[in-house]
């Protein structure tokens, strides 16, 4: 092989430090992957909703350009561009052309910079090191020998074994349908190799890493070649936001919360759907398989664009990742930054306009989803209080639970606490206390509510406190 990035250096053993900063080189073969994933990245987004926000498309940019190491110049005729979806799915894949594709879902679930950075710097790895423009130009080169088997045999830690006989041998639907079962191999695999490393050495190498990943899965089923990449790609995504000065540390929560979210919202789903939901998943899961199998077409490869979902072990396995020797060299030499003011910042000038607006409107889910992000992020001002208790009750707050209301009127003293002008906090709790029937305490919220507000439907607030007061003395 003729790549000596990050990866094969420490395959060799020769560390960090050692290894060369060269990309890796990219002949006929690996220009017409590159092509083919452009194209395929101009289709995918055709119809989905692209962010054109420059506030939130140039802060995820910077943040993921940030990741690049210094002197490890990206593949020839690939250029890393950040694409932004606006889904609260957590969805981040990239292509083999450079395009990085994360959702708002992913964006907002984290709490700090640092924490976006590492679930971005997974994606850097993977198009910074071409791991996939490598495997599919070994392919190529094996196929044109037609000696498969044999030119595989050379190849690296049995990874191109596993390619070659994918490309060679693949056998259709049936195939692919065995091919998406291979997360859970993923999963099992991080576990046995985070038991392994912690009580052998308390830290990874690179080496020990690659090694370990295995061509099959407990049955004995060959594992999409993509994932051979996934814990290499965890690896150096680790490395990277290191050597970008991040705090490492936040890696494994900034997983696991796109994991819970990702947990949440096919639960969700799942009860909207009620007794169609088994129906609904086997033909998603069918469309998935037909995608799979369309992308197994273009170049005989399938390694045009990363896998989307987010493994439930991943959080487990990256905060292993933290006691890699490499790791800790490059947090000694370039600081543990975790960032939080600067996300905040970001969130405060994109999210909370739209939660805003989402409330104005009537879209009190929505709403609320997005102010529990800003809140868990960290920003607890009295809009954001106020915004999640009042979407958390909607236009009545009757329906609700005693848990609910309690909760509500927290939030609502919270606000008033943050800003004591903050007139609409006052009216909410008026609201709650109405439909909670605790009519005197709504009507001194009013009164409250007029004193910051003189001007706002004094005639109509001044017969609701009269009205409260005659109920309030029954």
């Amino acid at each position: 092989m003729k790549h000596a990035g990050i990866w094969l250096g420490a395959l060799l053993g020769l560390g960090l430090a050692a290894a060369p900063a060269v990309a890796v080189e990219v002949n006929a073969d690996g220009k017409m992957l590159i092509q083919e994933a452009s194209e395929a990245w101009g289709k995918d987004m055709q119809g989905r909703p692209l962010v054109s926000d420059p506030a939130v498309t140039g802060y995820v940019q910077q943040v993921a350009e940030r990741l690049l190491p210094a002197g490890r110049p990206l593949p020839a005729g690939v250029s890393l561009q950040v694409n932004v979806i606006d889904s609260p799915e957590p969805e981040l894949f990239s292509y083999s052309d450079g395009h990085l594709v994360i959702t708002t879902g992913m964006v907002y679930a984290m709490h700090n910079e640092a924490q976006l950075a590492a679930v971005l710097a997974h994606e850097v790895a993977h198009i910074n090191e071409g791991y996939y423009i490598e495997m599919y130009q070994q392919i190529k080169a094996a196929e044109r020998k037609q000696r498969r088997m044999a030119a595989a045999g050379a190849l690296l830690s049995g990874l191109m074994d596993v390619a070659v006989d994918y490309a060679a041998d693949y056998k259709g639907i049936e195939e692919s349908e065995k091919l998406m079962r291979g997360e859970a191999s993923y999963g099992e695999t991080m576990k046995k190799m985070a038991a392994i490393e912690a009580a052998r050495a308390g830290y990874y190498s690179m080496k020990d890493v690659v090694e370990s990943i295995p061509p099959v899965d407990e049955g004995g089923v060959r594992i999409d070649p993509r994932l051979q990449f996934e814990p290499v790609a965890d690896a150096e995504g680790m490395q990277y936001l290191a050597l970008a000065g991040y705090d490492v540390n936040e890696a494994a929560k900034a997983w696991k919360a796109a994991a819970q979210l990702q947990n949440e919202q096919a639960k969700a789903r799942e009860r909207a759907l009620g007794p169609m939901a088994q129906q609904m998943n086997q033909m998603q899961s069918m469309l998935e398989i037909n995608m799979q199998r369309m992308r197994q077409t273009l170049g005989g490869s399938g390694l045009v664009q990363t896998i989307g979902v987010v493994p439930q072990a991943r959080s487990e396995f990256v905060g292993k990742l933290t006691g890699m020797q490499e790791v800790r060299d490059a947090e000694a030499a370039h600081g543990a930054d975790v960032a939080a003011a600067p996300y905040r910042a970001f969130m405060q000038k994109t999210l909370l306009p739209k939660a805003d607006a989402a409330l104005a409107n009537a879209h009190y889910a929505e709403a609320n989803r997005q102010y529990r992000q800003l809140y868990d992020a960290g920003i607890r001002t009295a809009d954001v209080s106020y915004g999640l208790a009042k979407s958390s009750m909607g236009d009545f707050a009757f329906g609700a639970s005693e848990a609910e209301k309690q909760k509500a009127e927290q939030l609502y003293h919270e606000a008033n606490k943050q800003d004591p002008s903050f007139a609409p906090a006052y009216r909410g709790l008026g609201e709650l206390y109405e439909d909670w029937e605790r009519y005197g305490d709504a009507a001194q919220a009013y009164r409250s509510y007029l004193k910051l507000a003189p001007k706002a439907e004094r005639p109509s607030i001044e017969r609701k406190i009269k009205l409260l007061k005659r109920k309030a003395a029954r």
